[in-house]
């Protein structure tokens, strides 16, 4: 229990720096299957299962949501005063952890080989088009009024980061940068605003499930497709993050 709890922690924290993705530390530490099979099936599931799902999701969950809410702060503090000190304490993390996770998988058999190039293209794909569409973020302050075109906008956005937060390699609070409501979500958990962030997890939460469904399927009828796939987004998101440590 207390190491899913920490672990939860740690997926918390990831979800909230830009550029790193809660879905890479979940393979990285090993709950990658499991978080996708609990949150998948825990509808369609057997009574005996969903308790089981249950008590994982609670564990990993209430660690997420303190390490979002409590060290969240911290760590960006520290991103912000020492920002390659802490990029390089990520990248020690992460990178030991790779083979780990091919553990098993013939890298080099053709059909794998070509799994991880579609991983690399697609992730670099995705950064390209971050880049291009970044914009400047509308800061909303306490006194803007809720509309419900926002609240739709809200909704979308937790939809596009939860699927960002279960999929290896893209960062959730780098897509919400771009959709320019990062710092205004930031906002809404450290002020307790209930009514924006009522409707950013309902669009979260179906999008944890929808995408979680897709992913478990995929590793369970093409396992190390999908593994060498994944390593492909982690190997280039690891350069993107490493990046920053030459400007």
């Amino acid at each position: 229990m207390l190491k899913n709890f920490l672990k939860g922690i740690i997926i918390g924290i990831a979800n909230v720096l830009p550029g790193v993705s809660g879905g890479t530390l979940a393979v990285v530490l090993n709950i990658y299957d499991k978080l996708t099979e609990a949150v998948g099936n825990f509808l369609t599931a057997p009574m005996n299962k969903k308790i089981e799902y249950a008590k994982f999701l609670s564990q990993i969950g209430l660690g997420a949501v303190i390490g979002i809410v409590v060290f969240a702060g911290v760590i960006s503090k520290m991103y912000e005063l020492y920002p390659k000190g802490t990029t390089i304490i990520f990248l020690i993390l992460i990178i030991p952890s790779i083979p780990v996770i091919l553990k098993g998988e013939k890298f080099f058999k053709k059909d794998n080989l070509i799994a991880f190039l579609s991983g690399v293209i697609f992730t670099g794909i995705f950064i390209y088009i971050t880049k291009i569409f970044a914009g400047e973020e509308i800061v909303r302050t306490a006194d803007s009024i809720f509309t419900f075109s926002y609240g739709i906008k809200l909704f979308f956005c937790g939809l596009v980061a939860a699927g960002a937060m279960v999929i290896p390699g893209i960062s959730g609070s780098l897509l919400l940068m771009i959709l320019g409501e990062y710092y205004n979500i930031l906002g809404y958990i450290k002020s307790f605003n209930i009514l924006p962030l009522g409707v950013f997890a309902v669009g979260t939460g179906i999008g944890l499930i929808l995408v979680s469904k897709g992913m478990n399927v995929l590793l369970n009828k093409y396992r190390s497709y999908t593994l060498n796939f994944i390593v492909g987004i982690i190997i280039v998101s690891l350069i993107q993050i490493a990046e920053t440590l030459f400007i």
